[in-house]
Order: C-alpha cells, then structure tokens, then sequence
C-alpha cells in the first residue's frame, strides 16, 4: 500500500514537474521543438501531395506538441520563481520592501502634515483678510450714510430759502 501511494505521489509529482531538474525541463523543450519541426515538413509534404487525411492528423498532432511546450514553458517559468523565491533573496526583498513601505509612510505623513498647516494658514488668512475687508466696507458704509445725511439736509435747506 505504501509502496503504491509513493508510486502515486511521485507520479503526479513527475506531472507537474516538480522533480524534473531545469535542464531535464530544457532538454524536453529543445525535443518538443525538434519534434514541432518535424510535423510542420510533414504538414508541408502532405500539403504537396494533397493527402488531406495525413494533413489533418498532422494538424491535431502539431496542436498537441504546441500544448506540450506551453506546458513545459510554464513549469520552467515556475520553476524559476520557485527557485528565487525560495532562496534567501526573499528575505532580503522583505526587508527592503518594508524599509520602502516605511519611508512612503513617512513622507506621505510629513506631506500630510505640511498640506494640513497649508490650507490651515490659508484658512487663518483668508479669515483675517475677510474681516478686513468687512472692517473697510462698514467704514465706508457709515462714511456713505453720513455724506447722504449732509447732502439730504444740505437740500432740505436749499429748499427752505
């Protein structure tokens, strides 16, 4: 039973190619595409002597090894990134990912920190520019309403004499 289990673990272990080395994964790529190339001039033979049969078997046959490289192409990609992220570069990548971290906290906090004391003493501006500006309107209000106070008894006694 154990024997058979390991038979098992190993075989869909052979399928995902978890223990095929890198060059194993190159070797069977570089056979794929030499077998790829082969069924292409057989396609083109078969195209020469118009036997559709064979041309259509062919065709199926060459969907099947382009299947089969993007099969091994992806598990060599994966295998790289297993690879690297395995290795202590992982470590050294966290670290510096958390140092960026940090220092973007910072700066957008000092940023903040900065626009919020901005707009507060724009705030403070505008609200002293406002209440000047109120200050002059009312003086020249009450400078208005006295000028059309004189002017208004300044008529009454032109009217009066």
């Amino acid at each position: 039973m154990l024997k058979r289990f390991k038979h098992l673990v190993q075989a869909s272990s052979l399928e995902d190619g978890v223990d095929l080395t890198t060059k194993e994964i190159k070797e069977l790529h570089m056979d794929l595409m030499h077998q790829l190339h082969l069924v292409e001039e057989a396609i083109l033979r078969a195209i020469d002597r118009n036997n559709y049969t064979l041309f259509s078997d062919l065709i199926i046959e060459r969907k099947r090894i382009h299947v089969a490289i993007d099969t091994v192409e992806t598990t060599l990609d994966q295998t790289h990134r297993r690879r690297f992220f395995s290795s202590t570069a992982v470590a050294t990548l966290s670290t510096k990912l958390d140092d960026s971290l940090s220092s973007i906290n910072n700066t957008s906090r000092n940023i903040t920190g900065t626009v919020i004391n901005r707009a507060a003493k724009g705030l403070a501006y505008s609200s002293q520019l406002s209440e000047k500006m109120h200050h002059a309107l009312q003086q020249s209000s009450t400078r208005l309403s006295q000028l059309s106070e004189q002017v208004i008894h300044q008529t009454k006694e032109r009217k009066n004499k």
